[in-house]
């Protein structure tokens, strides 16, 4: 704003026109006399009606329309009283000088109504300027919110009128439609997991199903021909397909919890690398330390996330990998910072995916199993994505991003020994 408009903003604009403001007016014209009258031989006569003129056009400045014209009255009489023959007197027979009252009267009464109209419109304009930063700030906050009572938190900072108010009614309907765009949003989503778990569920169930009904039936057909270590290592076979089928019950029932939005995160701030560590050693028997090289940073800012959830992601991840891939590969683990959120990678050096499991995961064919479609609803869960494609040098890669937050100040605690794994 120029240094103009700020002087003008100073003035007296809301003048209620009380009795010192007229007071002063007449003040105002009676300096002006008495400071021109011992002047009156060395001004000429239209210098002095100047000087009351000026005198006017500040009354009206400074003090409003009602005073500046108590003072244009005041001025002409005064004018009349000092300055035009006979003096002393207010009347006068000359017809020049009664014009020149006439006219002084008149430019005294148009240039205050002049100025005063111009101080009005001045006053009209800060206050249409100030009116529309506030709705600016306004439209600003509304625009951030992001549910009802922060809506009305806004609206209390802040005068009701109808434009206010409408406002208000844009940021309720806006929040009104965000929310069921969102439940729309979740919708679809629970009903592409669903449709990801039937279609795993026939390539998941068959296979163990199909060896438990094989070794049962030749159990019952020729048990008493087969011998005790055919028999027991039958038997094992038996155990370790239901174990697999009871994981994989559980399996569903995470993911029915997760698609209902009925499990709980418990959601802690924990280090990445402890996170790995606790998987690599439920895997050490599948995937020892000399196969697994751990790139992440000493310095890596903790999470928040639900440090079980994130364990059996990475453990499932890694299971996948060691099974996939030739016993003498390497499987990396990589972290790092982009932008907002934390990307985790896991690379292996085998086969790499096939073209369909790089698609869209509701385009995947059923083969991709129920593993792959947990990790998913777990990253989605604390608000994250999973990423499937081929490593640059050959192989699969993994990768999964969690959100970044402010963690807080932790004091120095032992650090946790993990296997030697490659650093």
């Amino acid at each position: 704003m120029s240094n103009d408009s700020l002087w003008f903003s100073r003035l007296n604009l809301d003048n209620p026109y009380g009795i010192e403001s007229y007071v002063l007016a007449i003040l105002l014209a009676i300096l002006v006399s008495v400071v021109s009258y011992p002047l009156v031989n060395v001004l000429d006569i239209a210098n002095i009606i100047m000087l009351f003129l000026l005198e006017v056009f500040l009354c009206a400045l400074w003090l409003g329309q009602g005073p500046s014209l108590v003072a244009a009255l005041a001025s002409v009489l005064l004018f009349d009283f000092f300055f035009v023959p006979p003096q002393f007197a207010l009347l006068t027979t000359s017809v020049e000088h009664i014009v020149t009252l006439i006219v002084m009267l008149l430019i005294a009464l148009l240039t205050g109504q002049i100025t005063a109209t111009l101080l009005a419109k001045n006053q009209a304009l800060h206050l249409s300027e100030e009116l529309t930063n506030s709705l600016y700030r306004m439209a600003r906050e509304l625009a951030g919110a992001v549910d009802k009572p922060q809506v009305e938190t806004i609206a209390e900072h802040y005068p009701h009128n109808p434009v206010t108010e409408s406002l208000l009614e844009i940021a309720r309907e806006r929040l009104h439609y965000a929310d069921i765009a969102q439940v729309n949003r979740l919708q679809v989503e629970s009903e592409r997991l669903r449709a990801s778990i039937l279609s795993s569920l026939s390539h998941d169930l068959r296979t163990p199903l199909t060896a438990l009904v094989g070794l049962t039936e030749t159990l019952k057909a020729g048990g008493k021909q087969l011998s005790q270590p055919v028999q027991q290592e039958m038997l094992e076979a038996v155990h370790e397909q239901s174990v697999h089928l009871a994981d994989m019950v559980t399996n569903l029932l995470d993911l029915a919890r997760l698609s209902a939005g009925k499990l709980s995160l418990r959601t802690e701030w924990h280090s990445m690398l402890e996170v790995v560590g606790s998987a690599l050693r439920l895997l050490n028997s599948l995937l020892p330390p000399e196969r697994v090289q751990i790139n992440i940073p000493a310095n890596f800012p903790l999470l928040l996330f639900d440090a079980v959830l994130i364990e059996r992601v990475v453990g499932n991840l890694l299971e996948n990998a060691a099974k996939h891939t030739p016993t003498d590969t390497l499987i990396s683990i990589h972290a790092r910072i982009v932008e907002d959120h934390a990307e985790i990678c896991i690379a292996d050096h085998g086969a790499g995916f096939p073209p369909q499991m790089l698609l869209a995961a509701e385009a995947r064919p059923p083969t991709t199993g129920l593993g792959l479609v947990i990790c998913e609803a777990i990253i989605k869960a604390h608000q994250g994505n999973l990423h499937l494609e081929q490593h640059t040098s050959g192989g699969a890669c993994i990768r999964f991003t969690l959100p970044l937050g402010i963690p807080p100040v932790l004091e120095n605690d032992p650090e946790e020994e993990f296997p030697d794994y490659g650093q």
